[in-house]
């Protein structure tokens, strides 16, 4: 399986200095850039002669854009996608994680194909199994860009290259699962004396009227016929180093 995790982030020279070094227990290795908005060896940072990176020249590149909006950034405009696939699965060539991350740009709706205005972004691999995205939240026309729902859309693509690949296959992510109550709501409900938010409550309500019918219909059943149905159906069934 292909399983991408979206971060945000405030600055973008940190999350670099942590993909080019060693790692928390020495576990990267070569680090290079496959993919990007330009051309990767033109962004891929420069070693000095003591064997350190130089990074003022890519990171300047990814924030430039930043200065467009000015008060309108995102409070954290650095988006960073780890995107890891399953330790059965073949190891990719540069070529195909590429290839993968483009795809993420694209239906995540950062960088479509063929938009000059897209945000700039690159893709760094050291390791075998996976890649990390990096993105900056603005673009050249001075619009922001849209995350809305960029989880659902990286799980999509995620999904895509999995068959594009052969790779070992995700089910769909669910969307009924009951959204979590935001801090507000919860500071409502307790100056409400509430020991829950209402929307939580209401769902409670809701989930258990179908129970309390299945309950009712289970008891009132005992003395009808018992018809059984046979059929077939489907059943659907993160990272960073």
């Amino acid at each position: 399986m292909v399983i991408g995790k979206v971060l945000r982030g405030v600055r973008v020279q940190g999350l670099l200095r942590y993909l080019y070094g060693p790692g928390a227990n020495g576990e990267h290795h070569n680090p290079r850039i496959v993919a990007g908005f330009g051309d990767a060896a033109d962004m891929e940072p420069m070693v000095g002669p003591e064997g350190s990176r130089d990074f003022r020249h890519l990171e300047g590149l990814l924030t430039q854009l930043l200065a467009l909006l000015g008060d309108r950034n995102y409070r954290k405009p650095v988006w960073h996608c780890a995107v890891r696939a399953a330790p059965e699965d073949p190891v990719l060539a540069d070529e195909q994680w590429a290839q993968i991350a483009a795809e993420i740009m694209q239906r995540a709706g950062l960088a479509p194909v063929g938009d000059v205005d897209a945000v700039r972004w690159i893709a760094v691999r050291h390791a075998d199994d996976h890649v990390h995205i990096v993105a900056t939240l603005a673009r050249p026309d001075g619009v922001r860009p849209e995350v809305w729902n960029d989880g659902y859309r990286v799980r999509d693509a995620c999904r895509v290259v999995e068959e594009r690949f052969g790779l070992r296959s995700t089910a769909p992510t669910d969307r009924t699962a009951a959204r979590r109550p935001k801090r507000g709501e919860t500071e409502k409900a307790v100056r409400r004396g509430q020991s829950v938010p209402s929307r939580t409550l209401l769902g409670r309500k809701v989930q258990g009227r179908p129970l309390a019918r299945a309950a009712r219909a289970s008891s009132s059943s005992a003395s009808r016929p018992t018809v059984s149905w046979c059929g077939s159906g489907s059943a659907s069934g993160l990272l960073a180093s």
